[in-house]
């Protein structure tokens, strides 16, 4: 028996399937016919006065439904045939052409009826196939059970991944993994009255194992990026200590030099003074070269580039910084150059360029108003074959006082902000050869951008 049909049977639609074998429908036309003999038989002994000839349209439905429009057709001749044999015997008309008129009648309305029967059990077929078919052929591992646990239904998603078997148990919208498959699927289940009126529960399993997989790359991708701007804040924060603690460092050498000289003119006890002094210089000192060399070893290396395009960066970026936006109620908008941007690029280091951006771009509409909280994101050729990349916002701007000092070490315009996000920025992108800047938009809002220099430059 071939799939479909098997699946039919099995989901409980048996009614549409004709008999199995040759002799089956022999024995199912033969036993029509007997009752239309039957019929006709009982409708002369009662002298045709109960009218008995309706009952001629049960055989000519048995027919029909069960082997087709040919044996229906078949039986209604007959029933017409029996009809007018016996009953033109008992009753004479005036005419016989008011006889043969009743029997053209009653064989048309018997034929009618065979045809009509085959037509809507041929459209039911054809819509109860239609409807396995679409279960058939779904992705999803779809199955019926009834209380006891007995299986009503499987498709065949669910025939080819556990066969005789039964899935593993899972709570409703849950995430199962299937150890004898290897793979995982979202369970889904509904109650519902099965065609025999028993109450039923339907399971659907729709394989989730590379939505899965596609979600822990992205976890493990922005745990990279996370791990990448913490290594780069602590390589920006260093850098300041060591900026900001050389110069009195140096200070000190300085003073404890003068001091020195001062002590070998002026003091009896000089040589002691100076042994004392010239070891303070050199903590001073020593200090120094460790900051320095925690500095170094801090750094941020200088990034392997190998050649990505700018535009998919732009949008991996921003798929990425997608999932906070909704919460700000902003949306993001991108436009990339039409053609390719190849730059020579440490992938990672700048799509955290890009996120950056974005979020600082997110959090300036939070306080506007609802149709200004747009945030863009764009790219295009820049000067000399150069690839740019645009984040543009409409929300507060940048107080003017500080945008000199904007991508300096812990300067922020955000209450407690610590003040690295754009510095970490301005490194990566120096580190790629490039250069970013800002500037307040004409309609409103925040404007920053960065070029790279094209990657055959």
């Amino acid at each position: 028996m071939p799939a479909l049909d098997k699946a039919i049977h099995q989901f409980g639609l048996g009614w549409m399937a004709r008999p199995a074998t040759p002799a089956s429908i022999t024995l199912t036309v033969l036993a029509c016919l007997a009752l239309v003999a039957g019929i006709a038989l009982a409708d002369y002994l009662t002298g045709y006065e109960i009218r008995l000839a309706l009952l001629y349209l049960v055989p000519i439905t048995i027919a029909t439904w069960r082997v087709g429009r040919a044996a229906g057709i078949l039986v209604a001749v007959t029933a017409s045939a029996s009809w007018l044999v016996t009953f033109e015997s008992l009753h004479p008309y005036e005419h016989p052409f008011y006889f043969y008129w009743e029997g053209v009648i009653i064989a048309a309305t018997f034929v009618i009826m065979a045809i009509l029967l085959s037509s809507l059990r041929a459209a039911l077929a054809r819509s109860d196939r239609r409807f396995v078919t679409v279960l058939e052929g779904l992705d999803a591992a779809v199955y019926v059970e009834d209380a006891g646990g007995q299986l009503l239904y499987a498709n065949r998603r669910f025939r080819d991944a556990y066969g005789e078997r039964r899935p593993p148990p899972a709570a409703d919208a849950a995430e199962v993994h299937d150890p004898a498959t290897r793979r995982w699927f979202l369970a889904q289940r509904r109650p519902l009255h099965w065609i025999d009126g028993r109450d039923v529960t339907l399971h659907v399993l729709s394989d989730i194992t590379d939505a899965k997989r596609v979600r822990e790359l992205m976890m493990r991708h922005r745990d990279a990026l996370h791990r990448s701007s913490r290594l780069i804040a602590l390589g920006e924060f260093a850098s300041a200590v060591a900026h900001e603690l050389s110069q009195p460092l140096a200070a000190i050498a300085t003073y404890n030099n003068a001091a020195l000289l001062l002590v070998e003119t002026a003091t009896p006890r000089g040589a002691e003074l100076r042994e004392a002094m010239e070891k303070c210089r050199g903590q001073a000192r020593r200090a120094g070269a460790i900051i320095q060399r925690l500095k170094e070893l801090l750094r941020h290396p200088t990034p392997a580039l190998t050649e990505h395009d700018l535009n998919e960066i732009a949008a991996s970026a921003r798929e990425l910084a997608e999932s906070e936006a909704p919460e700000a109620r902003v949306p993001l908008e991108l436009a990339l150059h039409p053609a390719p941007l190849p730059v020579g690029a440490d992938r990672v280091l700048l799509q955290q360029v890009v996120i950056n951006l974005v979020r600082n771009a997110i959090d300036a509409c939070r306080e506007v108003e609802p149709r200004r909280r747009r945030v863009s994101i764009s790219t295009a050729r820049g000067a000399d074959g150069a690839a740019l990349l645009r984040v543009a916002d409409l929300g507060g701007g940048v107080i003017p006082e500080l945008e000199p000092r904007l991508f300096q070490p812990f300067v922020s315009a955000k209450p407690g902000g610590l003040g690295l996000g754009l510095a970490i920025c301005r490194s990566v992108v120096e580190a790629h050869g490039g250069s970013i800047g800002y500037r307040a938009s004409p309609a409103g809002g925040s404007v920053f951008e960065f070029t790279l220099p094209p990657r055959h430059a």
